[in-house]
């Protein structure tokens, strides 16, 4: 069994090019191939594009195709990388719109690209993002937002899309205008504040994520987007068990989790924020980012509580070992 093993990640520049990106370990010399699709149904469809050197270490490649998604593949040396896509999808007015797939998990088996994405909120999508949702081919949006955020904020979607309602509320858009009209409230306040929200997600929406387990254990919804209002909190807790049901290892998950600083930017969200006194500027940042110290501590929580992630997401959200192999049979590639 070879020892070698390839890592790749492909980005969109802002030209619409893709930039891929590898690492042959161990250290290798000599040539790497690079194929690419517009579909990952199969390995046969991925058709050679160009061989070049291994430390190049990185490619800059033009679309094939729309430019939506494209699929790539590496060989070398008789081994080959899984398939690699872009995670971030571009929007015009949508935040934090990513692919979850792509993982592979602690046996080696890599999730499927395309399946279920993640964003913020959808209330803003231009057209041009509905369109671009549209021919993502979803199906189904599970809309996390509260009640009094979404009557407030409707979606707008194409009409052959399913919107299912699973209200999340600790952590919705209002909170953070409420915090803001406390003069004392500062970062310490803040990280506890998003601390012990998000014990009460894992406590008083667990009939929420157990409709979400439902949902995703019906191939029919398929490809499935979970949205919130900044998709960071609630659809990060909800990303972190979807994976975790699955066998992602801690590291890609803490992996996913910590993306949304990449593609959150606070002084955006909250324009005014720099007129703000310093310390709530701090308390606006730690609200607005996601920081390690927020999953642990719940993860921590739910250890100690439930006595392991497996057992709550068992005996609270109903995640048999059948809902978790019917998960693995749609979200893992076969060949």
């Amino acid at each position: 069994m070879s020892t070698v093993k390839i890592t790749s990640v492909v980005e969109k520049d802002p030209k619409g090019d893709f930039l891929l990106k590898w690492e042959v370990s161990p250290d290798q010399e000599g040539e790497i191939d690079i194929y690419s699709s517009l579909t990952d149904t199969s390995l046969t469809t991925f058709t050679p594009v160009t061989t070049t050197k291994i430390k190049d270490q990185v490619m800059r490649l033009n679309p094939t195709g729309s430019g939506l998604r494209e699929y790539f593949i590496l060989r070398t040396a008789g081994v080959q990388s899984g398939v690699v896509a872009n995670r971030v999808i571009d929007m015009n007015n949508i935040k934090n719109f990513r692919d979850i797939g792509g993982y592979f998990t602690t046996d080696d088996r890599q999730i499927k690209w395309g399946q279920i994405y993640r964003s913020g909120d959808l209330s803003s999508a231009t057209l041009y993002d509905q369109e671009k949702i549209r021919r993502l081919n979803i199906k189904t949006i599970i809309d996390f937002r509260s009640d009094k955020t979404s009557g407030k904020y409707p979606i707008l979607i194409h009409p052959t899309i399913r919107k299912i309602s699973l209200p999340l509320s600790p952590m919705d858009a209002d909170k953070l205008d409420a915090q803001l009209l406390n003069d004392d409230f500062n970062r310490s306040d803040a990280i506890r504040y998003v601390q012990e929200s998000y014990i009460d997600i894992v406590e008083n929406h667990k009939e929420q994520f157990g409709e979400m387990f439902d949902i995703l254990t019906n191939d029919a919804n398929y490809p499935v987007l979970l949205s919130g209002s900044l998709g960071k909190d609630g659809i990060g807790l909800a990303s972190y068990f979807i994976l975790y049901a699955i066998g992602v290892p801690q590291e890609s998950l803490e992996q996913d989790y910590m993306l949304s600083n990449r593609l959150i930017d606070p002084s955006i969200v909250q324009k005014d924020a720099k007129n703000l006194p310093e310390p709530l500027q701090e308390a606006v940042t730690a609200m607005l980012s996601v920081n390690r110290s927020y999953l642990n501590y719940v993860i921590d929580h739910i250890n100690k509580k439930y006595g392991s992630v497996d057992l709550y997401l068992e005996k609270e959200l109903r995640v048999s070992s059948g809902k978790r192999n019917l998960l693995r049979k749609y979200l893992l590639y076969s060949f």
